[in-house]
């Protein structure tokens, strides 16, 4: 304390405070504030010194209780929020089973022609549904608060993004007699950011705003200043007060309670949409007035910079191969996912679509039948004991055997990107709606073009055999004698075989020179070589090209009918120029 005195005398301060422990005569320890201050003379010097001090002991013991009861309500919420997080499996899978089931049984009553009973069946589906969209809002909620909601940026055009959600609620828009406006426009550019999250900020305003409004209009708008983009969402509803406004954003909380008991919800629609904004470094803002309507406004940055396991339970036994499915003369597909239900409602429509199936109950499994099976195509869930389905997807992608058979994702995550980035061919949400499914299968089931391919050698002999490749294959195929020539024999390829020997032996200076040119600079290239390839020169090229594939070895052949493959497998928004050399 004389310390702390001495040094406020050094440095010509006037004041000071401090907090002390003294040890007393029994033991135990007193906690003392000592405050006062410091008279000087004319010069600066020292004259007295007033003080006082106070025993503390009392509201130390007091704020150190109330310190530990805040931590363990803390940490008894952060448990509570990890545990709705952890359940949202085992609280979604239930619900999507009963309305997969309610769906084929709707449509079976339609074949046979028993009306009566669709009106009920509408009814079950209608509200599994509702309840599936309230425990979803609730899940969202506590995975916020658990901190294990993600975001995923990519890049998108906003006008484009309206004009999809618009199309989505326009239904629910028109259900309470509303009609929806659009204002928006190409100057709005692209936005880099989290589009799901993006889009169920502007569902769930969208949402709120054909809920509490009846004949009345709702306008949708946006507009662009610098670097930022503001959402507007306004409706002629029924509005609300000041005092209303101030809970808006609350969780479980509405205008009143008269509100619930009218238009129903969880009221956690703009809680989620005020935490999404946040997450994606925005806010978002009301301004309403009782019996005249209300507006939102979400104001987002254009682009934003992405600031143990408990032990599953063991897997089922793996249901042996049936050998009159693989005997069939039907095209097999592989159901790959750890819910029976699911399993057995995605085999009787694939039966139905006449398709074979054959099903696994986890990623281990499904990759030993895949391997044994060679399907025609995949169904794949994502969340999976043991092995998840992002594992298997880039399992499957690595392995040459399996690389081209297309894989549908078929998932209560909605995570469409990531899917696709590692390979996915399509990607489905639970609960599924068949016809998407089928229109999924129908693209898998046509025989498409690979694509286009660009051949440029300066050999015929290298162009006509390497052109009988790849229409083998069911490429379109285009040939140039030179780099010159390239672009005019094909503007737009898929892909690029070019012959290394164009520059005079000067591999580098040949790749230089393809991608120099603005429309092969993302083109995947197999580059074609009769030389052995050296460590110098391999480094050298290292980035340029998919793959080398040297001639007059054994199995070239097949190693580039396996690479053309594999780039025809993957979605053409996937393709990457640089994959791998070898």
């Amino acid at each position: 304390m004389l310390s702390g005195i001495q040094a406020v005398i050094d440095s010509g301060e006037e004041h000071w405070t401090g907090e002390y422990r003294f040890r007393e005569a029994g033991g135990s320890y007193a906690s003392i504030l000592h405050r006062g201050f410091l008279l000087r003379e004319a010069g600066g010097r020292p004259a007295r010194m007033i003080g006082a001090m106070q025993d503390i002991t009392d509201r130390k013991r007091f704020e150190a209780e109330l310190s530990s009861a805040r931590d363990a309500a803390e940490e008894a919420n952060r448990a509570k929020s990890q545990f709705i997080a952890n359940m949202s499996h085992e609280l979604r899978t239930p619900l999507s089973a009963v309305i997969g089931y309610c769906e084929m049984i709707e449509e079976e009553a339609q074949d046979i022609g028993a009306s009566a009973f669709l009106e009920d069946l509408a009814k079950i589906n209608a509200n599994a549904r509702h309840l599936l969209s309230l425990i979803n809002d609730v899940l969202d909620i506590s995975k916020i608060e658990a901190g294990r909601m993600d975001m995923h940026p990519e890049t998108f055009a906003v006008e484009a993004l309206l004009r999809e959600v618009a199309g989505t609620v326009e239904a629910l828009v028109e259900k309470n007699a509303n009609t929806l406006s659009v204002e928006a426009g190409p100057e709005l550019g692209t936005m880099h950011s989290d589009l799901v999250k993006v889009r169920q900020c502007l569902f769930n305003l969208l949402s709120n705003a054909a809920k509490f409004t009846q004949g009345g209009a709702i306008t949708l708008s946006a507009r662009r200043t610098g670097d930022r983009l503001a959402f507007r969402v306004a409706d002629t509803g029924i509005g609300m007060s000041v005092e209303e406004q101030a809970k808006l954003f609350q969780r479980f909380a509405q205008a009143d309670s008269s509100t619930t008991r009218r238009f129903g919800g969880t009221g956690l629609g703009l809680a989620i949409t005020r935490a999404f904004a946040t997450m994606l470094g925005g806010d978002i803002a009301v301004e309403s007035e009782p019996g005249r309507g209300t507006a939102f406004t979400l104001t987002l940055p254009a682009d934003v910079s992405t600031a143990p396991p408990e032990p599953e339970p063991a897997p089922e036994p793996e249901a042996a191969p049936d050998p009159a499915d693989q005997a069939s003369d039907r095209r097999l597909v592989l159901v790959i996912d750890d819910d029976p239900h699911a399993r057995e409602l995605l085999s009787r429509f694939l039966v139905r679509e006449g398709f074979a199936v054959q099903t696994a109950n986890d990623g281990e499994a499904g990759l030993r039948l895949a391997r044994s099976l060679e399907p025609c195509a995949i169904l794949l869930d994502v969340m999976m004991p043991r092995m998840d389905g992002w594992s298997v997807l880039a399992a499957l992608k690595s392995d040459p055997d399996l690389a081209e058979t297309p894989v549908v994702m078929v998932s209560l995550v909605q995570d469409k990107a990531l899917g696709f980035a590692l390979g996915a061919a399509d990607y489905v949400t639970k609960p599924v709606q068949w016809s998407r499914l089928q229109a999924a299968l129908e693209r898998l089931r046509r025989d498409r073009a690979p694509g286009r391919a660009l051949v440029v050698a300066g050999d015929e002999g290298v162009r006509a055999e390497l052109r009988a490749i790849l229409e083998d294959e069911g490429w379109a195929v285009a040939e140039a004698g030179g780099i010159e020539g390239a672009q005019g024999a094909c503007a737009r390829p898929d892909v690029i075989l070019a012959d290394l020997q164009l520059e005079d032996g000067d591999w580098v200076a040949t790749l230089r020179r393809l991608r120099r040119t603005e429309a092969f600079a993302a083109v995947p290239i197999i580059a074609i070589t009769a030389d052995e390839v050296t460590g110098r020169d391999r480094a050298a090229i290292e980035g340029q090209v998919r793959r080398i594939v040297q001639t007059g070895d054994d199995g070239t052949e097949e190693e580039l009918i396996a690479e053309l493959r594999r780039i025809a497998a993957e979605p053409s928004g996937s393709r990457r120029r640089v994959e791998r050399t070898s």
